[in-house]
């Protein structure tokens, strides 16, 4: 399968990440990090992945944080953002919607959800 797409994994539970990873490497080229400051870093080392899967709940940089940062830059303001986080108040699903997350996801989920919605995104973008 031809892996044309790349997708940052911000995941800080080892397992969750390294489950995410290793399901989305049978479709894509997959980079993980383990909070928001890595894939800040990453991101600022010229890396634009086409779609990142972000979770909420985390040190130093959480996902809020991180949305709010790529969500007003001038470079990364349109990679889509997937919240995935086991928090289902609807006051931080709505926020994280105005803030630019494109979908959101409450954990457990079954990886292939995560697939379809990843390919929906894309698709979408791809028509834009």
């Amino acid at each position: 399968m031809k892996k044309d797409k790349q997708i940052l994994v911000i995941e800080d539970h080892n397992g969750l990440r390294m489950m995410e990873g290793m399901f989305l490497k049978k479709y894509y080229d997959v980079i993980t990090r383990k909070d928001g400051l890595e894939g800040i870093i990453w991101l600022s080392a010229g890396n634009f992945p086409d779609l990142i899967v972000l979770d909420l709940i985390m040190p130093r940089l959480n996902g809020v944080e991180f949305l709010i940062n790529i969500k007003s830059s001038g470079i990364f303001r349109d990679i889509p953002v997937i919240i995935v986080s086991g928090d289902e108040d609807q006051i931080i699903i709505d926020r994280c919607k105005k803030l630019g997350s494109t979908d959101y996801m409450i954990k457990p989920f079954d990886p292939r959800q995560l697939y379809e919605k990843i390919e929906e995104t894309l698709a979408a973008v791809s028509v834009a």
